[in-house]
C-alpha cells in the first residue's frame, strides 16, 4: 500500500497549506473589520460581507482544527 501513503503525504501537506492560508486571509479580513465600528459595520454592505466571509474562513479553520489536530503546529 506504499503509493497509498505518498497520495495521503501529499494530500495532507496540501490541506496544511490550505489551513495557514485561511489563517492568513481570516487575519486580514478580522484587521479590516478591527478598523470599523460596529455600527459601521452594520450599515456597510461590504463590511457585512467580509464579516460573513470572515466567519466563514473560521468555521473552516475551527473545522480542520478539529478533525487534524496537530494541524496548528
Amino acid at each position: 500500500m506504499e503509493p497509498y501513503q505518498t497520495l495521503i503525504g501529499v494530500v495532507l501537506e496540501k490541506v496544511g497549506q490550505t489551513y495557514k492560508e485561511l489563517k492568513f486571509n481570516y487575519d486580514g479580513l478580522e484587521g479590516v473589520l478591527k478598523g470599523h465600528s460596529q455600527a459601521e459595520i452594520e450599515q456597510t454592505p461590504e463590511l457585512l460581507t467580509i464579516t460573513m466571509l470572515k466567519d466563514m474562513y473560521g468555521a473552516l479553520i475551527l473545522e480542520l482544527e478539529q478533525q487534524l489536530p496537530g494541524i496548528k503546529d
